[in-house]
């Protein structure tokens, strides 16, 4: 399987087991990888992985370790992948032809799994089953940012063209190389709202991707980004990060600034739309996060995976209760890990 048009970026930080596991798994392809760690320590065991590309920036900001990786990135697509997730190479394959074919389109991926280890062994879990089949492909900009919206679904680990991906990690520095905004869910609604700005996107029914579940992510430290388009406090780094975006988009669709702007900050700062969803989220990290409350959270998780299960039984594109060679494959990485 031919991959030399492909690269997979992954931002590792602090997870040097989970690094070495996608390092081996993406090994017996042609895809390019770069590594961009902000790791304390640097990885030991770059000389086992020949072709990759490697650089060790301790503790640098998540956009400021991708704006270094441009340079190296020289195929027509580019994907993430977290270091604790697998993106599997057949589905990227798939991805980048349909985009061969569709050059009206700027991105796509396919179908999520969850996975967690309990006593050695791995229960997978089907994930953003609400948009299993979800198309945004409007024919202006405008729209696709509004159907974006109806439902919710993050493109962030998507398959997207490069010459994009490379034009939206420079434009989020200022003239004099400074960032323009820091707040990592502000950095996931701008790669959102900027490929659909560029183009339309596209969920397909591959098994793409596996994620492990782990609790205290990054994110869960993170300020929300309800404060970053509310607080005061916050005002420059709303300001740029809204500016960016509407200078994009009156580029695009040929539109003034000012309603650009005004689209803008109209989408990001109106309240969930599916406001049932979202509160059954927050209730659910609620109570991961207090003790007491755990009991409610397996009970809200085991509910999560039975209706999950139940909804894509018949979908092959969810192997939560059956083998694939895709699967086994992940399994078998996964084990690498776990097996003492």
């Amino acid at each position: 399987m031919n991959l030399e048009n492909i690269t997979v970026v992954i931002p590792a930080h602090n997870r040097p087991e989970r690094l070495r596991r996608l390092l081996h798994y993406y090994n017996s392809t042609n895809i390019k990888v770069i590594v961009a760690d902000s790791s304390k320590d640097i990885f030991p065991e770059t000389e086992k992985y020949p072709g990759i590309t490697y650089f060790h920036e301790p503790n640098v900001h998540f956009l400021k370790k991708i704006h270094k990786a441009l340079p190296f990135i020289q195929t027509k697509y580019v994907f993430f992948c977290a270091e604790d997730d697998f993106i599997i190479p057949k589905a990227v394959k798939k991805i980048t032809e349909y985009l061969d074919e569709h050059n009206d389109y700027c991105s796509a991926q396919g179908h999520f799994l969850t996975f967690e280890v309990r006593k050695r062994k791995i229960e997978f879990t089907p994930r953003y089953i609400r948009n299993f089949n979800k198309h945004i492909n409007a024919a202006t900009a405008v729209e696709r940012l509004i159907e974006f919206h109806n439902p919710y679904a993050s493109l962030l680990y998507s398959v997207i063209r490069s010459n994009v991906f490379k034009e939206m990690y420079t434009d989020c520095f200022d003239d004099q190389g400074q960032l323009l905004f820091t707040n990592l869910f502000a950095a996931e609604t701008y790669f959102n709202y900027y490929a659909l700005i560029q183009g339309k996107h596209a969920t397909l029914p591959y098994f793409y991707a596996a994620r492990e579940r782990i609790a205290a992510s990054a994110t869960t430290t993170t300020v929300p980004f309800t404060d970053i388009m509310t607080k005061r406090k916050y005002h420059d780094q709303r300001e740029s990060f809204l500016q960016v975006l509407a200078n994009t988009l009156s580029l695009h669709d040929e539109i003034s600034y000012a309603e650009a702007y005004k689209i803008i900050s109209r989408l990001l700062k109106e309240p969930d739309t599916d406001k049932i969803i979202s509160k059954k989220r927050q209730l659910t990290l609620l109570t991961e996060k207090h003790k007491l409350l755990r009991p409610l959270n397996i009970l809200l998780i085991a509910r999560y995976k039975q209706k999950g299960l139940k909804a894509v039984k018949t979908l092959e594109s969810y192997p939560c209760s059956f083998s694939t060679k895709e699967k086994d494959e992940i399994i078998h990485h996964i084990k690498m890990t776990t097996t003492p």
